[in-house]
């Protein structure tokens, strides 16, 4: 009979964690204000890089590749701008449920800085499909290839 309560109670807990939902956390940055900025750092890789780039709300940026000590600065046109306002303001990133591990990975760490408020989140090749923030990240890491080539 004991044999009998304890199967229908790990049978109970078994069924009860499964229907468990799992609690997913989303971020959003804060609402931009006149002056705002977003910051990107890439890192890793086979090659071990490390670049970043800085855009401000005037549209001017800074881009840094550590590795070979290069910057170079910017400035993206109207149109650029407006999208890229466009996908700051309506990104919702979301945290992944478990931390990925990926060797060979880049590292991607942004920052959005608005006002006195901000949003950090970092992710990778792994865990950036899920987040919510690719658009955001493909968009800055293209201006970051093309000023670096």
């Amino acid at each position: 009979m004991a044999k009998h309560k304890y199967f229908a109670f790990l049978t109970l807990v078994v069924l009860l964690t499964g229907c468990a939902k799992e609690s997913i956390a989303t971020y959003t940055p804060p609402p931009l204000e006149e002056d705002w900025s977003v910051k990107m750092t890439l890192s890793g890789g086979f090659a071990g890089l490390r670049r970043n780039i800085r855009v401000y709300s005037d549209g001017n940026y800074t881009v840094a590749d550590e590795k070979v000590n290069h910057t170079y600065n910017g400035t993206l046109n109207e149109n650029q701008l407006k999208q890229l306002e466009g996908m700051i303001s309506t990104v919702e990133f979301t945290a992944p449920k478990i931390p990925s591990v990926c060797a060979d990975c880049f590292n991607y760490d942004v920052e959005i800085v608005s006002g006195s408020r901000k949003l950090l989140f970092s992710v990778d090749d792994m865990s950036l499909n899920d987040s919510g923030v690719g658009e955001l990240v493909e968009f800055l890491r293209g201006l970051m290839d093309a000023a670096l080539k």
